[in-house]
């Protein structure tokens, strides 16, 4: 195949030159070397692509109508390596992306600077709890906390994050402010249930650097 291509853009070269020696000069190489590889492609095709003389060279009628389809070939493959190094330079395409739901208020900050610095990405944004298969749901970036299951997909750490236990005041004028852990047992809590386990989130609160798992009341 790379045999054949060398002979197509010698082809090529000559025809458009009329010599052996000015396609040499475009190629960088010698003037035989152009020949031969002519002559190999001629001998592949079982055609004869050109007239030669002394003092030139011409198309025969093949050779003008394989011209014709070698030119558009060698152009489609400039336009194709072309437009892959624009796409290695500026990201396009979609890119489908899950988040927790409360992601939204974290990520929509940053939405004008991500399309200003990358207008030809189509961003797919997906918001819920449920632990997503990456492969088999077709996203190209999640984004969730806590340890990664499946080791064969590529992680980065966003950083740390924190639970804060907290009341509306209105809540705390009518129920009263919780001092001990022990008054949380006759509060009102908002848990949390896990989508994927359906297992309550145990709250884990810091006191005197201590760090005792709380499970958080039955309300």
């Amino acid at each position: 195949m790379s045999d054949n291509l060398s002979g197509v853009i010698a082809f090529v070269k000559t025809a458009e030159a009329l010599s052996f020696t000015g396609a040499a000069r475009a190629m960088g190489i010698s003037a035989s070397a152009v020949g031969k590889n002519v002559v190999k492609l001629e001998a592949s095709l079982n055609v004869r692509l050109l007239h030669r003389s002394t003092r030139k060279v011409s198309l025969t009628a093949e050779g003008q109508l394989f011209y014709e389809r070698c030119r558009k070939i060698l152009d489609d493959l400039q336009d194709a390596r072309a437009m892959l190094s624009h796409a290695m330079q500026a990201p396009r395409g979609k890119l489908r992306v899950s988040l927790p739901t409360i992601g939204y208020r974290f990520l929509f900050a940053h939405m004008v600077a991500f399309r200003r610095a990358y207008p030809e990405i189509e961003l797919e944004l997906d918001f819920n709890d449920h632990l997503v298969d990456v492969i088999e749901e077709g996203f190209d970036v999640v984004i969730r906390s806590g340890g990664l299951a499946d080791s064969t997909l590529m992680a980065r750490r966003l950083g740390p994050f924190r639970f804060v236990l907290c009341a509306s005041p209105d809540y705390l004028r009518a129920n009263g402010r919780p001092v001990t852990l022990s008054d949380l047992e006759r509060h009102q809590c908002l848990r949390y249930r896990f989508a994927t386990t359906g297992k309550i989130m145990e709250w884990t609160l810091s006191s005197n650097r201590r760090l005792p798992s709380y499970g958080c009341p039955r309300h």
